[in-house]
């Protein structure tokens, strides 16, 4: 929490981090439409229609493999985005500007830390999390981690690829979104089997 808090302070005070122009440019240099095409496809994941769509047929998923708490839990996920709404205005970082940058549509919110980055990271996560947990055959706990493992890393890598993000937003966004998912693990841990020996 320190981390980000020093992070945020030093994304208010600055438009870019020293690395961020440059690591933009490489990014968006990899010329390809495939490429291309498959970002925007994984970015979609981090939009709130899909996501929801995710979160509840997950959620009803687990409720049936495990009950009710694991699955109220995972459509919890979807709170990080009013998080990450607060952490955006407080902060208040411009997005990257279209002289520096190739930039796609330029968006009017502000810009640290990337909420498609925050989102994903916690939806996502915790799926990984639960298929670790309650996925019993190999291969499909593994193709379905990876498959969240690829969402989270395709989405930060297109907010950056489209200009709406500085390297350094994403990078903020992630560890937002770790600690939310922190939380939320540490809470399933250490409270809910309390919760359930009362009830």
């Amino acid at each position: 929490l320190a981390g980000f808090v020093v992070m945020a302070a030093f994304a208010s005070a600055r438009a870019r981090f020293a690395g961020d122009l440059w690591l933009a440019g490489q990014v968006q240099g990899i010329d390809g439409r495939v490429f291309a095409e498959a970002l925007d496809y994984t970015a979609e994941f981090g939009e709130l229609p899909l996501m929801v769509i995710v979160a509840v047929a997950g959620a009803a998923a687990v409720w049936r493999a495990a009950g009710w708490g694991d699955a109220v839990l995972l459509v919890l996920t979807l709170g990080s985005r009013l998080a990450n709404s607060v952490a955006k205005e407080i902060i208040g970082r411009p997005r990257p500007s279209p002289s520096l940058v190739h930039v796609d549509s330029q968006q009017s919110s502000f810009s640290f830390p990337s909420g498609h980055a925050d989102t994903v990271i916690v939806l996502f996560g915790f799926i990984f999390y639960m298929a670790a947990v309650h996925v019993k055959d190999v291969r499909i706990r593994r193709t379905l981690q990876a498959a969240c493992v690829w969402v989270i890393v395709g989405t930060g890598l297109q907010r950056v690829y489209v200009g709406d993000h500085w390297p350094s937003d994403v990078l903020g966004g992630y560890y937002l979104g770790a600690l939310i998912l922190a939380g939320l693990v540490g809470f399933r841990l250490l409270v809910m089997p309390r919760l359930k020996r009362v009830t």
